[in-house]
Order: structure tokens, then sequence, then C-alpha cells
């Protein structure tokens, strides 16, 4: 399964990094400079917030297989985030409201997690909607769990099993679990803990049209995922992130500069390049 390409920046920004990485060769001893300038090379970074128990760490396990980007999940640190991804799990709640308040919009997402929970993709576009309503801004549905599945050959046996038999999920798991008797007990539950219920309604009917190996079906379950409506706004992210790394950039050199360190070295820098129009220019982002 390849990654959507995500890189952050364009001919120019890499040369004017590598010139910024030999500037920073005679600057050992300035480490926020260094750390600036070694994030300019990196991969977007993305951070994933919400309260415990969204779903938050499966998003971020999603992204990470789908996108060229780096998920910054909670408890790390998010302060160099080029964008963030807030995840909801079901009505917004005051946490989510005060969150999303500290957040720039043009530079975040408010996503809608486990929203297979809700049993089918036309109910989660009608919650995603009424959610957006109440938060004034969009709200895309997730459903993350099928984006990470990873199913071996011997469940991917078990749910063509299934499928063959027209076996459908009940709503209560319990049901599910006990209707392949003992010995597909802990089989059932592996399944449940994996996909979800739904999941496994998804996975049962791509089974029935017909038999695929483990790529393929982890490919197709990717699609169901809805993980790829996040691929355009996260282009116009990854697009916009050079402005504000050569922001943390120039704002370092002035420092060092105003100390009269490689004061002429650093000016050139600062005059006529893309530093400068970080630094100075106002930015529309998306």
């Amino acid at each position: 399964m390849d990654q959507i390409d995500l890189r952050v920046g364009d001919p120019a920004y890499a040369d004017l990094t590598v010139r910024l990485e030999s500037l920073c060769a005679r600057l050992p001893g300035a480490g926020e400079l260094n750390r600036a300038v070694g994030q300019l090379r990196g991969p977007l970074r993305v951070a994933v917030t919400g309260r415990f128990g969204t779903g938050r760490d499966t998003v971020a396990a999603a992204l990470r297989r789908r996108f060229d980007v780096s998920p910054i999940g909670p408890g790390d640190d998010a302060e160099d985030a080029d964008a963030w991804l807030h995840v909801l799990a079901g009505w917004p709640r005051e946490d989510d409201v005060v969150a999303l308040a500290a957040l720039d919009p043009r530079r975040s997402l408010v996503l809608l997690g486990k929203s297979d929970s809700l049993g089918s993709w036309p109910a989660a576009r009608v919650r995603a909607g009424e959610c957006a309503g109440e938060l004034g801004r969009p709200v895309i549905p997730l459903m993350a769990i099928l984006a990470i599945a990873d199913l071996g050959d011997e469940e991917i046996e078990m749910l063509a099993a299934m499928a063959a038999a027209g076996e459908q999920v009940p709503p209560m798991q319990a049901t599910f679990i006990d209707a392949g008797g003992p010995g597909q007990r802990l089989g059932r539950m592996a399944l449940l803990r994996r996909l979800d219920a739904y999941g496994i309604a998804v996975t049962i009917a791509v089974l029935g049209s017909g038999r695929c190996e483990a790529a393929e079906l982890a490919e197709l379950l990717m699609q169901r995922s809805g993980l790829d409506a996040l691929a355009d706004p996260l282009r116009g992210f990854a697009a916009a992130a050079p402005v504000v790394r050569l922001r943390r950039v120039a704002a370092e050199l002035e420092i060092i500069a105003a100390q009269g360190v490689l004061r002429d070295g650093i000016e050139d820098l600062l005059s006529g390049s893309m530093l400068a129009a970080a630094a100075e220019e106002a930015f529309v982002w998306m």
C-alpha cells in the first residue's frame, strides 16, 4: 500500500535549507536555530488531539500508514506542529469547544472519529453535519479502524467462511462471539478488537464479492475508511508549512544577528530570499 506523498517544500526551499545548514555548522552552540533549521526538511508534522476515548491514537496510526506525514500523538510535543487534527467522538463537548478555540481554523481540521460506531456512512455524514452546525466549522467523518486492520490469513479465512455462509453481524457482540461455537470464540473476539462490528460487516461484504489477498483487502478497507478525504486539506497544509517553519528560523537568525554574530552572512540570507517573504508578508493558508 503506497503512501500519499505530502512532502514539504519546493526546489528553492531545499536550496535555502542547504544554505542554512551550512550556516548552522558555524554556529554549533545555537541550539534553537539548529533545531528550527533541522525541522525544515522533516515531513508534515500533524498533531492529533482530542479527548481520551475518541480514537485519536487510531487516527494517528492511520495517518502514518496512508500519508507521508509525522503524526504527533497525545503526550508528545506539538509546539512545532504544522497542522492539527482534532478528533471528536459523538457530540462535541465543552472540552472540544475549548480546544478548538485555541486552534487556527486555517491550520486545523475536525474529525468525527469512530464513525463506524454509527453503523453506516450515511449516518456518519449526518452526524458530522450536525456537529459542524454546532461548532460552526466543517467536520469530516472517519472510520480509521478500517485503515489499520492488518488482517492475517487465518482471520481472512474465517471472515471468508462467514461471507460464504451468508452470516450477518448481529448488533450484540456476545451474539456474534457465540455464533461460531466454542472453537471460534477467541478468533471472533480478536476480530471485534481489530475491526469492531461495522468493520467485520464491511469485510464480510467485500469477501462476499470474491476472494482477495491480505494486501488487496487492506487497500479495499483503506478506501472505505474515509481517510483519503484528508488528502487535499493535508496537501494544503504541506504547501503552507514552509512559511511557518521559515518564520521560526528567521526569528532565531534575527536574535543571533542582533548579538553581532555572523551578521553579514545572516543579513544576506534574510534579504531577498524566502526567509524575507516568510518573515514579512501576510500569508493566506489553503
